[in-house]
């Protein structure tokens, strides 16, 4: 088969002038393709790798922060069962009177002549009421131990604040006892201020 007539130029030429074409040519050949189909593709390739490790490592962030929101559920869960059984010690709003009759009852039972039993205005904390309980009874010493030992088994939160012990010199009550009680009502977040004490509904 005989080239086109725009060859023979070419084809007369000397050997060394031909391979030097020959190897133009071939580069010619070679560097197109490269210019214009690979270097673009490895250029998308390489930002796509970029974008891979980026994404693998917001996955591994994410689960570390899944890892971390699992045992922050786990322990908000133990605090919720922890805070419902410390709201079982204190009383609510509708159990108070109950529980001032429990005390008072309590003073009667174990031999103490109540004489003043008050309840006083509630001191409003962040999450709990603090409610005083003025107490005055006369008795024996042994009937106020008796009383302060029922205070300790109630189901309910009750402490003694101030207490002040006065001698009567009297063989049937040989002692007066003016306390300060306290219980503690339990307010949730958002709750409106405490009644104070006897204050109709």
């Amino acid at each position: 088969m005989e080239l086109p007539p725009f060859f023979d130029p070419i084809v007369d030429l000397d050997r060394k002038y031909k391979l030097v074409i020959g190897i133009v040519g071939l580069i010619v050949v070679v560097a197109v393709p490269w210019y214009f189909a690979i270097a673009p593709a490895q250029e998308r390739v390489a930002k796509l790798d970029a974008q891979l490790q980026q994404t693998q490592a917001e996955i591994a962030q994410q689960r570390a922060i899944l890892a971390q929101l699992e045992t922050f559920k786990r322990q908000l869960a133990e605090l919720e069962k922890q805070l419902s059984g410390l709201t079982q010690k204190l009383p609510t709003e509708r159990e108070m009177p109950p529980l001032y009759r429990t005390l008072s009852d309590s003073a009667f039972q174990t031999g103490l002549a109540v004489m003043l039993f008050q309840p006083r205005e509630a001191r409003v904390r962040d999450y709990y009421a603090e409610i005083p309980i003025t107490l005055t009874a006369e008795g024996g010493y042994h009937d106020l131990a008796q009383f302060l030992d029922r205070l300790a088994g109630l189901p309910r939160v009750v402490t003694v604040g101030n207490w002040k012990l006065t001698g009567l010199g009297r063989a049937k009550s040989p002692m007066r006892a003016d306390l300060t009680l306290a219980t503690y009502q339990y307010r949730p977040v958002g709750s409106p201020p405490a009644p104070k004490p006897g204050a109709k509904k």
